[in-house]
């Protein structure tokens, strides 16, 4: 896009280019977290319980590989839902 085109849509937006960074960034933070989110929803349904609760069934008893994919993927959602959580937080004080 031409520099001058950019700046006058700027201009006439009553926006500045950090801002527009920060918006993007912040837009892009919550659609990670959304990913993680959903992601652990689906697990959750399927289960019918929580990470936690399926941890300790998963860790006392011998499972089907399919369940040890879905661990392996929900333990890794709920990372990344936690950590974006965080970091929407810090970035909201």
């Amino acid at each position: 896009m031409n520099t001058l085109l950019r700046e006058e849509i700027f201009d006439r937006l009553n926006l500045s280019r950090d801002k527009v960074l920060d918006e993007m960034a912040l837009l892009s933070a919550n659609q990670r977290y959304s990913e993680h989110a959903m992601e652990v929803e689906y697990f959750e349904k399927k289960y019918n319980e929580n990470f936690n609760s399926f941890d300790e069934k998963f860790r006392k008893s011998n499972v089907s590989y399919e369940m040890e994919n879905d661990w392996m993927a929900w333990k890794f959602a709920e990372e990344g839902k936690n950590y974006w959580t965080s970091l929407l937080k810090d970035i909201e004080k």
